[in-house]
């Protein structure tokens, strides 16, 4: 199978179907425009697809060939040019499936008419319904996603590089523990403010959770502020949904200094979403809100965000009596116009968090 990707401007739609045929593919040809920007985010792509080569075992059936096509969108001897070489590629033309989802309109155009009538496929992907259709000549077949991706995979074709990632087999070699330091977050809150205050050998009153951090050799400030609370949230999230992959306390790198920790990553049908987990008494919600609109622009075209703060009112007053707030009305109609949620409650309500997740994510 020779695979013909168009690179537009949704390359979301360009990752599943490269993924979905991995193991069929001999050939993958990757089309793209020579305009400044997009031979660089073409580059990311291709680094993308060789990296994701590279992390196949030697040998795999599912290792494919790899070549690139850049074209002139307005030249139609460029896209002439284009499509004599992809015949080229495949004595069969049968074998050839063009992705035209989100391609430039012109070179998509040329390519289809051209490649269906000597026989060729073209793939339209809906990445809403994570489904897509085969076109011929002679009609069109819809089918269903088989191979969704990991999170993994995710971010390796989408050219970024996973600097530090949580071991499954620690989370959960140490669930029961963190699932009892978690029944009571009021009062775990409070221990987690004292050891911030005071060495953990000095905080007096709290021998249950030092014993249980004790018993896990995990004594460090960072862990028992934000990682207890974070792997919480990861088992909630990892026994009550079927996500097809979850993640968390995960760091990536976008390109040079640029980089981000992610506290939880999920995947459901090609979607890749984050959670933000705050475990304080407040929070500059707008700086929260801004940083995941920006790092969602990175993360997926079609991901959703949730930020999730426990341990504080929304709105409290000052000495001075003015109102503060977590998130304020701007802050909220911005999230909701980013595809961000906020879960924002003083005392955590783990049915409410499900729900949420469940009407947000699902």
């Amino acid at each position: 199978m020779t695979l013909v990707s168009i690179l537009g401007d949704f390359h979301s739609s360009i990752l599943p179907i490269t993924y979905e045929f991995k193991e069929k593919i001999t050939k993958h040809i990757i089309v793209y425009d020579d305009a400044k920007g997009d031979v660089k985010k073409a580059k990311r792509i291709i680094r993308g697809q060789e990296a994701f080569l590279a992390t196949l075992s030697q040998g795999s059936k599912d290792k494919y060939e790899i070549e690139t096509i850049e074209i002139d969108e307005d030249s139609y001897t460029s896209m002439l040019s284009c499509l004599q070489r992809i015949k080229q590629v495949s004595s069969e033309y049968s074998n050839i499936y063009l992705n035209a989802t989100d391609g430039l309109n012109s070179i998509a155009i040329v390519l289809s008419s051209n490649l269906l009538d000597v026989g060729a496929k073209v793939l339209a992907y809906d990445r809403y319904a994570n489904t897509y259709n085969i076109h011929t000549s002679k009609g069109m077949e819809k089918h269903i996603i088989k191979n969704s991706m990991d999170i993994k995979s995710h971010l390796i074709l989408k050219g970024y590089t996973i600097l530090a990632e949580a071991s499954k087999e620690r989370l959960h070699s140490r669930k029961k523990v963190i699932l009892e330091l978690a029944k009571n977050l009021t009062r775990y809150k409070e221990f987690a403010g004292s050891v911030q205050r005071e060495s953990f050998k000095k905080v007096s009153g709290y021998d249950d959770y030092k014993k249980l951090l004790t018993s896990i050799d995990i004594l460090d400030q960072q862990f028992i502020q934000g990682t207890v609370f974070e792997e919480y949230i990861y088992h909630l999230i990892k026994d009550n949904f079927d996500f097809d992959d979850v993640w968390v306390g995960t760091k990536v790198s976008f390109k040079e200094e640029v980089e981000n920790e992610f506290d939880i990553l999920m995947i459901k049908d090609n979607h890749l979403h984050t959670i933000e987990c705050k475990l304080v008494s407040g929070l500059k919600g707008e700086h929260f809100v801004y940083k995941t609109e920006l790092i969602m622009d990175y993360l997926d075209d079609d991901g959703k965000a949730m930020i999730l703060s426990v341990g504080g009112e929304n709105e409290r007053r000052t000495k001075s009596g003015k109102k503060r707030f977590q998130f304020s009305r701007g802050d909220k109609a911005r999230a909701h116009y980013g595809d961000i949620a906020i879960h924002q409650s003083k005392v955590f309500d783990e049915e409410a968090f499900l729900d949420d997740v469940r009407d947000w994510f699902l």
